[in-house]
């Protein structure tokens, strides 16, 4: 089956961008079904690239391959290109240290709509797409074949939901004890956020961790108290961790306990609040370090204007209320807020608060979860270190 692009529509195909979008689309072949892969060919008929067919999405192909040869995505393609990826990922971390790693980064890996994060011998799949989903067999064989003991899939109960249901492959575990770092940390594999524990933090976390010795600590969307665990592993003098969601406390203080005895733990505070709502009404000169990681507030650009401003709501407060000289380690999950908006937003969120605000570090994403160059879309986690004076 092939695809061909309008006139002058395959610039970014010649670039290795991985996406086509349905207006650069002037036919397609008869009959082409959703996942199948299809040969993209340029106006004028000459060859660009391999890739999965969405027809329900804006993003209509998502390419895996710019070699011509590929005669089609057979298993034994898709295994190969396994293969070499889980080396390299394994090959990124310090296994002694760290059990926990991102194996398939959609994109990021050539790989479009895969995503499979690995927690000691639990492998859990999310497929973004089609054209993944059809591949399913070839991967839970390659992760069977790989030893993982439990290996489940992770869906999202409709389009516009983020509440997952689960599909288990292998094994049943619920849970998945882990180690990052030297840590412990459990990853929630039913009922946890995504696939049950956020990797992509992993080098962040550290460095916060870093930076906590002697201080009063405050984690805002706390979810798992990844970075209360770091923060209190430092000597941090106070850590409040702070979810609007009880099972999300509740797994902070599963954390904490694995890693922890009780007279460390005596520092550490669980609040269940908004988040928002904590940051507005708490009192000013209080902490010294400030972590802001909230999910998402947009997946679409229609509306990166209201998550802008929610962005800029919760830097403003902390930023105002932050101790002077205080840190403030502020993130954005958003994939349609770039490094450069984010950035923006967090300077109108000091320029409102009359503050001198200084940037100490530009954060990312976790190595396991690296974006390619040809596809900056990737770099979907940006944060920065700053301290206010």
């Amino acid at each position: 089956m092939s695809i061909r692009l309008k006139k002058d529509k395959e610039k970014a195909a010649l670039n290795f961008h991985p996406w086509v979008f349905s207006g650069a689309i002037e036919s397609v072949s008869k009959d082409t079904k959703p996942g199948q892969t299809v040969r993209v060919e340029s106006f004028s008929g000459s060859f660009l690239g391999w890739g999965h067919y969405d027809l329900k999405s804006q993003i209509r192909i998502r390419l895996f391959s710019f070699t011509e040869t590929l005669s089609d995505a057979s298993p034994e393609f898709w295994k190969d290109r396994f293969e070499i990826i889980f080396r390299n990922k394994k090959d990124l971390i310090d296994s002694n240290k760290t059990n926990a790693f991102r194996f398939l980064n959609s994109e990021g890996d050539g790989c479009p709509g895969f995503i499979v994060d690995c927690y000691a011998a639990t492998a859990v799949i999310l497929f973004r797409t089609p054209g993944a989903r059809l591949h399913k067999q070839t991967l839970f064989s390659f992760l069977k074949e790989k030893g993982f003991e439990t290996i489940l899939e992770k869906k999202e109960k409709s389009d516009h939901s983020d509440e997952m249901i689960s599909e288990y492959l292998k094994g049943n575990a619920k849970t998945s004890e882990f180690l990052e770092n030297g840590f412990k940390f459990t990853a929630d594999l039913e009922s946890g956020q995504k696939t049950g524990f956020f990797l992509d933090q992993k080098e962040n976390r550290f460095l916060l961790g870093e930076y906590s010795k002697g201080k009063t600590v405050l984690n805002t969307f706390g979810y798992s108290g990844a970075f209360s665990v770091y923060a209190l592993s430092n000597a941090a003098s106070l850590v409040h961790t702070l979810d609007i969601s009880k099972s999300a406390i509740e797994l902070c203080e599963k954390n904490l306990a694995l890693n922890f005895d009780s007279e460390i733990l005596k520092k550490h505070e669980s609040i269940i609040a908004d988040s928002f709502e904590y940051l507005k009404t708490m009192d000013s000169d209080f902490y010294d370090l400030i972590i802001l990681d909230p999910p998402a507030f947009t997946k679409s650009a229609a509306t990166v204007p209201k998550a802008t401003r929610g962005y800029k709501e919760i830097n403003l407060k902390a930023i105002s209320k932050i101790k002077k000289g205080g840190l403030i380690f502020t993130f954005s999950c958003s994939q349609h807020i770039s490094p450069d908006l984010f950035q923006k937003i967090v300077f109108g969120a000091a320029k409102d608060a009359k503050r001198n605000v200084k940037v100490l570090y530009k954060m990312t994403q976790s190595p396991d979860h690296g974006f390619s160059i040809y596809h900056p879309e990737g770099e979907y986690l940006k944060g920065l270190v700053i301290q206010v004076d």
